[in-house]
């Protein structure tokens, strides 16, 4: 029926099982997933559901490590900021990995041209921190080699520098707002003193037409038609340039790589492939 009788607007009936969930409601959900492919947890630990803490470390490989922080702002507007105790944390453990000869990729969902949000509430003296003040952190540490984020629903790519040391900013695009598209980041060793980053734009496997059964891959192909016909901005401006996308992002390489053999790096990749052939022969793909 109309709600207050009015045309276009629709009652909805309440349901106890529709509500706002808690922080530590949405990291339990990471859980909520098969061995493999896995990750279980997704970077989160019982730790964080224990102690509702929503930054995180995880080794992505026996040479990379990586770290999720949390740059939303809980009190207001949708731009974020790092809170003092993640900034704090953080260096912490990029002194250890600089020790350790970690490569490492920093997560988060705000980007270096949206964290400038300060709101904080009356009774929290923490300091949050921009992006000027954290970028600047980072580049103390040469292992840090990407900061993967989003936000601003397009794909970009930034370089950060001071001198010799960097690393290189990659903002993807939304699941929601056109293109609809992810990125592949590939971590390469030149054997010339350098690193290279790859990244690799991909688009979800849905056909280029909607079609009308209803599968998962006829909704997602509906779902990018209706996105690229967005009436209130330009699609096409989420796509980012051609240097956005397909890309090769060059390092110096903060250590010695040679120290990463390539008996490890098979045996590595040997462990990622079984896993990944277990999870297609499971649901036989």
């Amino acid at each position: 029926g109309l709600a207050w009788g009015r045309p276009g607007f629709k009652e909805v009936a309440a349901s106890p099982e529709r509500y706002l969930f808690e922080q530590r409601e949405f990291m339990a959900e990471h859980f909520n997933t098969q061995p493999t492919p896995g990750p279980v947890g997704h970077g989160f630990t019982q730790h964080n559901v224990d102690s509702g803490e929503t930054w995180w470390s995880a080794d992505l490989s026996p040479n990379v490590r990586g770290f999720g922080l949390d740059t939303c702002n809980q009190v207001a507007g949708p731009d974020g900021a790092v809170p003092e105790v993640q900034f704090r944390w953080l260096e912490t453990q990029l002194q250890q990995a600089q020790a350790e000869n970690k490569l490492v990729l920093i997560f988060s969902h705000h980007n270096s041209l949206t964290l400038e949000n300060k709101a904080q509430r009356f009774d929290d003296p923490q300091k949050l921190y921009g992006a000027e003040e954290f970028v600047a952190m980072l580049l103390k540490y040469p292992v840090v080699i990407g900061w993967l984020n989003g936000h601003t629903h397009l794909n970009q790519v930034l370089a950060h520098a001071d001198g010799e040391r960097g690393f290189w900013e990659i903002t993807t695009a939304s699941c929601i707002d056109f293109p609809q598209q992810q990125q592949v980041v590939e971590i390469v060793d030149n054997r010339d003193g350098t690193l290279s980053l790859f990244t690799t734009v991909l688009d979800h496997a849905s056909p280029a037409v909607p079609g009308s059964s209803g599968s998962v891959a006829d909704l997602a192909s509906r779902s990018r038609e209706f996105a690229s016909n967005d009436w209130a901005e330009s699609p096409m401006m989420r796509r980012g340039s051609p240097l956005d996308r397909n890309t090769e992002l060059l390092l110096k390489a903060p250590f010695d790589l040679s120290r990463i053999t390539d008996a490890a790096l098979e045996k590595q990749h040997l462990t990622e492939n079984a896993r990944i052939l277990a999870y297609e022969t499971e649901r036989g793909l």
